[in-house]
């Protein structure tokens, strides 16, 4: 794989999962002490990310460095779980956010009924745009 294949695959996964655990660019560059179009050229692959920045990088995420190395998608997906997600989520979060977040999954994970599932995951989505208007 050349280089700049390379670079933009692990930008890929950068971005993945940076939204997998809910941070905007602005606030993981913030973590990173680097300003936010850095980390968006990172992601769109057109600066190459230094092994220090992606070491924190995935300190910042929560996710094992070899992460953005995968090539197959296959192999990467038959690994992954909900769970290894969810503690991904829960891990980048910090104080009551972090133990709100894991009581909430761990409540939802216990409900049986679909359709009341689906209509919690709607409910919950509203809630969090009428709270970003305000």
């Amino acid at each position: 794989m050349p280089y700049n294949n390379l670079d933009a695959r692990i930008g890929e996964r950068i971005r993945a999962q940076r939204k997998r655990v809910g941070l905007s660019q602005k606030k993981l560059a913030s973590r990173l002490d680097i300003v936010f179009q850095q980390l968006q050229k990172h992601e769109n692959g057109t600066s190459r990310v230094p092994a220090s920045r992606l070491y924190e990088i995935a300190r910042a995420l929560n996710t094992p460095i070899a992460h953005f190395y995968e090539v197959d998608e296959r192999e990467s997906l038959r690994r992954a779980s909900p769970l290894s997600d969810v503690s991904a989520i829960v891990g980048a979060q910090r104080g009551k956010l972090a133990k709100q977040v894991l009581e909430l999954v761990t409540a939802f994970m216990k409900i049986k009924d679909e359709h009341a599932r689906t209509d919690i995951v709607s409910l919950v989505a509203k809630l969090s745009k009428l709270n970003a208007r305000r």
